[in-house]
């Protein structure tokens, strides 16, 4: 597969990003049931941000992996040992946010169709921005945060699940301090957290709104052009600018969208908005139970006041109060709020792997 013509390799790497598919194709190895012979990389397409990899080991396993930001690495292995050996081997795999799947079968008589079902892998892959494939980590070898630039500018970063899952690390590792200054520094420590929490919220929601497209989804980039610029823009033309500027800078349309800051994602109204509008995500319909959305937004509030106001602010609502009752910074709150984002975050990427592709919307022509 290695030997493919550049243009079928290009065409295959555009058709199979996508959320969930299947490959298959006749393989044909005169040494891939030979014990003698060394492992190594059958197949290797990075499509986007999925890495699609498959591979023999020196044990005669043939190991299927799958990785995409919003699922992580996944494996699936078949003992070639197990199976009757040929020359030609009918091989298919698929993926979906919930599986990914391995099946053989030896051209030969009397064999059979042999699959596997995948596990979390132990290794990552991973797409730089350069299009090359990194391996983080393996076996007994955990690695976290891993980020890594080239001259000064990112080739991998964080996924947006990686992100939130750095920020509740800090958060914890922060909850282990102490202090001989009593209450005050409870608050602080309470305050610090929900700073935190807001910052992990704004970075997990703008990482994932641009994974989802490096995944093969498709953003409406219309209706967030027609949804956040003012009517005098849209009426000069600000589509036709972006698209422009976008093809200028090599980036696709909802990344310069993004990169002009016109999404505060840090603003829940706003983010909500945004995902509605590009990927048909409500918040209000994620089956969050009773105000967690609404704890959310009053937490949001919270950290605006802490961050420019006080660090120490120990009554967070006060400018509500008598209509609301007086609301305590404390290590209490801090839990409540902890718990509250992780569901937010959490059920809001359980929405994304849930979402599959949609025709591409055409832009609107003015008349």
């Amino acid at each position: 597969m290695r030997n493919l013509p550049e243009e079928l390799f290009r065409e295959i790497q555009k058709t199979i990003c996508r959320p969930e598919g299947t490959f298959t194709f006749n393989y044909e190895s005169s040494d891939l049931f030979d014990k003698s012979k060394l492992g190594g990389v059958i197949i290797e397409i990075p499509s986007g941000q999925h890495v699609f990899r498959l591979e023999r080991d020196n044990h005669c396993c043939i190991h299927f992996y799958h990785s995409s930001p919003g699922t992580g690495t996944r494996v699936a292995t078949i003992d070639l040992n197990e199976l009757q050996p040929a020359s030609t081997v009918f091989m298919a795999f698929s993926w979906s946010p919930t599986e990914i799947k391995l099946h053989m079968q030896p051209k030969a008589s009397g064999s059979q169709l042999t699959s596997s079902t995948g596990v979390l892998s132990e290794k990552q892959f991973r797409v730089g921005t350069d299009g090359s494939v990194f391996q983080l980590g393996d076996a007994n070898v955990d690695v976290m945060g891993v980020s890594l630039f080239q001259d000064g500018n990112p080739v991998i970063l964080p996924t947006a699940k990686e992100a939130w899952e750095e920020t509740t690390k800090a958060i914890n590792i922060l909850s282990t301090g102490e202090s001989k200054e009593g209450y005050i520094y409870e608050v602080v420590v309470a305050n610090l957290t929900l700073a935190i929490l807001v910052t992990g919220y704004e970075a997990y929601s703008k990482k994932r709104f641009l994974e989802l497209e490096q995944e093969g989804l498709i953003a409406d980039t219309c209706a967030l052009i027609q949804a956040f610029y003012p009517k005098k823009e849209k009426e000069a033309g600000i589509a036709e600018v972006i698209d422009s500027e976008a093809k200028e800078a090599g980036i696709s349309v909802l990344q310069h969208i993004v990169s002009r800051g016109i999404i505060n994602f840090q603003n829940y109204n706003v983010c909500k908005r945004a995902f509605n509008k590009a990927y048909g995500i409500k918040f209000g319909e994620l089956g969050l139970a009773g105000d967690t959305l609404k704890d959310l937004q009053s937490y949001i509030r919270y950290r605006h006041k802490i961050v420019h106001v006080s660090p120490s602010l120990a009554l967070l609502n006060q400018e509500r109060v008598p209509s609301e009752d007086p609301f305590f910074s404390n290590k209490q709150v801090a839990g409540q709020a902890e718990q509250c984002f992780s569901q937010f975050i959490e059920a809001l990427h359980s929405a994304t792997l849930l979402l599959r592709l949609r025709p591409k919307k055409e832009p609107e022509q003015s008349i």
